[in-house]
């Protein structure tokens, strides 16, 4: 199975938790296993290597990167650049209100901008149908 690694900031972890559900389903209707790297692990403060290794290891094993940058972090920059140094395509997903990022849109295969959670469902679910048709 193809695996799309989600990219969001883990300070907003809470407040993103509809928009990451409504991000794997809309995956896992298009056959990929959405990875959400914040809900994967639990590192602590001494752990920053380790958590580096994984971050690595899983988004070079992905096969997409799928980055809600509503809310800026330097971790989700990092794994857009991993992504993008990788050669793995790369979803731009964002609210609406969100200042949008010309940086990740310049490395982006495909931009979502949505209104509410329902709505990122049914905008990445089409995004992802168009980007991953042969």
């Amino acid at each position: 199975m193809r695996t799309a690694f989600v990219s969001a900031s883990y300070a907003h972890r809470t407040i993103l938790s509809a928009e990451l559900d409504a991000i794997v389903s809309a995956a896992e209707a298009h056959g990929l296993a959405a990875h959400v790297f914040i809900r994967a692990y639990d590192f602590g403060p001494h752990q920053a290597q380790a958590m580096m290794a994984a971050t690595l290891r899983d988004v070079r094993a992905a096969d997409l990167l799928i980055a809600e940058v509503s809310y800026k972090a330097i971790g989700v920059g990092i794994e857009i650049g991993l992504a993008a140094a990788w050669d793995k395509p790369i979803v731009y997903v964002r609210h609406a209100s969100a200042e949008p990022s010309t940086t990740v849109s310049g490395l982006a295969a495909a931009t979502v901008v949505y209104r509410d959670a329902a709505d990122l469902r049914a905008r990445l679910g089409a995004t992802l149908g168009a980007l991953l048709s042969p």
